[in-house]
C-alpha cells in the first residue's frame, strides 16, 4: 500500500503541468460593437493584456469599457510595445461583446485618430488592397 502510493506521488511529480488556455466564449461574435473613446490604461499582464476605455455613451455620460485583447508576446509580435498606447490616447475599437457584461469585450479591431489599424490578435496586419483589374 505503501509502494503504491509512493509510486503514484513519483508519477504524478514528474508529470508536467497542464496548463489552460479557455477560449473567448464568454464573448458573444454576433454581438458586435464600435465605440470611440480616450485610452485610459493598457494594462501589459499574461494570460490577456486588457485595454480600458472612456466613451461617452449616448445620454452623455462616461462609460470605461474593459477590451480583452491577445496576451502580450502575441501584441509584441504583431509590434506593439508597452507604448503602443498611452493614457489620452484617442482609440476607435471594433469588438465582440461579453454576453453577461455590457462594456466587456474582445477587441477585433483597434484604430487610432488617424484611421489606422493596431495590430490586435485577430486584425489582419495588412489591409486588404482592391483588386487592380489584372488577370490572374
Amino acid at each position: 500500500m505503501r509502494i503504491s502510493r509512493l509510486l503514484i506521488a513519483a508519477t504524478l511529480a514528474l508529470v508536467p503541468p497542464a496548463w489552460a488556455h479557455h477560449s473567448q466564449s464568454e464573448f458573444d461574435s454576433k454581438l458586435v460593437v464600435e465605440v470611440e473613446g480616450k485610452v485610459t490604461q493598457l494594462d501589459w499582464r499574461s494570460p490577456h493584456a486588457r485595454l480600458y476605455v472612456d466613451v461617452v455613451d449616448e445620454k452623455g455620460k462616461v462609460v470605461t469599457w474593459n477590451f480583452e485583447l491577445p496576451s502580450p508576446v502575441t501584441l509584441m509580435r504583431r509590434g506593439w510595445k508597452r507604448t503602443s498606447l498611452k493614457p489620452g490616447d484617442h482609440v476607435k475599437v471594433k469588438a465582440s461583446r461579453a454576453r453577461n457584461f455590457p462594456t466587456i469585450a474582445y477587441a477585433n479591431v483597434i484604430r487610432d485618430a488617424n484611421g489606422n489599424p493596431l495590430f490586435t490578435g485577430v486584425t489582419k496586419i495588412y489591409e486588404e488592397q482592391p483588386d487592380s483589374g489584372s488577370a490572374k
